[in-house]
C-alpha cells in the first residue's frame, strides 16, 4: 500500500492541443499576437526558470484578465481533445485494487484539472485533485507534495511525472519519483540521471512495487 502523486499534463492525460488552443484564444483577442505551435508550447511549459507570461502574451505578469480568459476558454477547450494516453485507466485501476491512494499534482487550475479527469472517467480514482490555485508556490516547489504527505496515511510516497518540475519538486520533498517518457519532456538532465524511468504505463506498476527484483 503506498501513496502515488500523478502529474496531469503529459503524464495522465495529453492536453497540448487544448492548452495551444487556449493559449492561443488569449494572444489573439487581448495582446493582438499570431498564434505559436503546440510544440512551442510544451517546450516552454516544462523548462526551468523561464517567465511565461512573457513567453506566451509578451508580457512581464499574468494579466488579471488574461486568466480569466484563458481559465473560461480552457474549460470548455479542454473537453475537445485531451485524453487519457493509453492503458493509464488500467494502471489506475490495478494501483486502486493494489490499495494505493492516489491524487493529481498539477500546476494548472483545479477546476479544469477535474473536468478533463471526469471527462475521461478517471476522476473517481484519486483521493483528491490539487491545481496550482491550492498552493502557494507550484511546481518545482514541494508544496503541493507536503500538502499530500500531510494528509496520507501510507509512509512510501511516490511522485509520477513528465517534467524535471516534478521530479525536483519530489527530491525536495523527499518523496520516491519516477520520470515517465511518453509525455512532454524528453529525458531528464544528467544531474537526475538517478531517477527511474518507464516507456509505457504498465511498467510503472512494477517499478512502484519492486517486480523486477
Amino acid at each position: 500500500m503506498k501513496t502515488v502523486i500523478f502529474d496531469l499534463d503529459g503524464t495522465l492525460v495529453d492536453t497540448h492541443e487544448d492548452i495551444t488552443a487556449s493559449i492561443n484564444h488569449v494572444r489573439k483577442e487581448i495582446y493582438r499576437l499570431d498564434p505559436v505551435d503546440s510544440a512551442f508550447v510544451i517546450e516552454k511549459i516544462n523548462l526551468l526558470g523561464l517567465n511565461l507570461a512573457y513567453e506566451f502574451y509578451g508580457v512581464e505578469r499574468y494579466e488579471k484578465h488574461a486568466k480569466e480568459l484563458f481559465e473560461r476558454h480552457y474549460s470548455r477547450q479542454c473537453l475537445m481533445h485531451a485524453k487519457t494516453f493509453p492503458d493509464i485507466p488500467e494502471l489506475l485501476g490495478r494501483l486502486k485494487a493494489k490499495a494505493c491512494d492516489l491524487y493529481v499534482a498539477t500546476n494548472a487550475p483545479s477546476t479544469t484539472s477535474k473536468l478533463i479527469l471526469q471527462n475521461n472517467n478517471i476522476d473517481h480514482y484519486f483521493t483528491d485533485i490539487i491545481g496550482a490555485d491550492r498552493v502557494t508556490n507550484s511546481k518545482p516547489d514541494p508544496e503541493v507534495i507536503l500538502q499530500i504527505r500531510a494528509r496520507t496515511v501510507f509512509d512510501e510516497i511516490w511522485m509520477i511525472g513528465d517534467s524535471v518540475k516534478d521530479i525536483m519538486a519530489a527530491e525536495s520533498a523527499r518523496v520516491r519519483s519516477l520520470f515517465v517518457k511518453w509525455g512532454y519532456t524528453n529525458e531528464l538532465p544528467k544531474s537526475l540521471g538517478h531517477v527511474p524511468t518507464v516507456s509505457k504505463p504498465l511498467e510503472m506498476e512494477k517499478t512502484i512495487f519492486n517486480e523486477f527484483l
